[in-house]
Parts: C-alpha cells; structure tokens; sequence
C-alpha cells in the first residue's frame, strides 16, 4: 500500500481527503513523460497535446473521473529487433491532470502519435451574465456593442 505523505495529518482532516488527495496529486505533477503541450485556444478553450509516439489507439485510455483527466498506455514489447540507439520511448505510464471544477473534456482525438485532448470552461447557469431589467432599448444598444 503506499503511503502519502498527507497521512501523517489524517486524524485532523476531517472533511478535507479531496484536497490533500489534490495536493499529492500537485506533488507528483513532476514528472516528464510523455511529453506534452497546453495551449489556450478560443472560446475559453484549452488544448492538452502529448506525444505518444510508438502507441496505437488499442495502447491508449483516457478517462476523466472527480475532475481528473487520466492518460494511460500499456507498452506491449512487440519488437524483437537489436537496437543500436533506440531514442524514442515506448513505456507505460499513468498520468493524471486536474481540472477545475468547471472544465470539461470536449472531445479527444489521437493522430499521427499525438492525443489532442480539448477542454472548455463550462460556466454554470448561476455565474452567467443575465439580464434582470432594462429590456428596452439601452439593452439593445449594449448588445451591439459587445457583438
């Protein structure tokens, strides 16, 4: 079983398991396989990209869980061939993002060994922008200067 180092405070942390279940998963955050890109796009879009050379689809499970987006692959050593240098890397990995609590996986597409996974912020129906008065003509002159 492993140990985490948050269990030393587990007598105190009545009611706070999620958030030191985050902090450990902010601590192992450190490691660099695979390799991989964030970038914003539009829209309050994110784009997640990792390089997964060497996978095919069968390899590759993504999965989103407690807002937890998890890349996993199992390597299967298929290749009999004796290497002089081999560089590109085809080990297992789990590996785990967290997300906020109002992102969400819009879809995932995996191409030429590369897993695109895009995000969107979803707001919820209580922090959107509403109109509670002013139906009249200052509301229209306010939409067409915002679009």
């Amino acid at each position: 079983m492993r140990r985490s180092y948050w269990d030393t405070y587990s007598p105190f942390q009545l009611g706070f398991d999620e958030t030191f279940n985050r902090l450990e998963r902010l601590a192992e955050a450190g490691q660099n396989y695979p390799p991989y890109n964030v970038f914003h796009g539009g829209d309050g879009r994110t784009v997640l990209e990792i390089a997964l050379a060497g996978f095919s689809r069968e390899d590759i499970e993504v999965t989103t869980e407690q807002n937890i987006l998890t890349v996993k692959a199992a390597a299967e050593e298929k290749d009999e061939r004796s290497y002089t240098h081999k560089g590109i890397a085809t080990r297992s990995f789990d590996r785990s993002w967290q997300l906020g609590d109002s992102i969400e996986v819009e879809n995932v597409e995996y191409k030429d060994g590369l897993l695109v996974v895009n995000l969107t912020k979803v707001l919820p129906e209580n922090q959107q922008k509403k109109f509670w008065f002013g139906t009249g003509a200052a509301r229209e002159k306010l939409e067409a200067q915002v679009s």
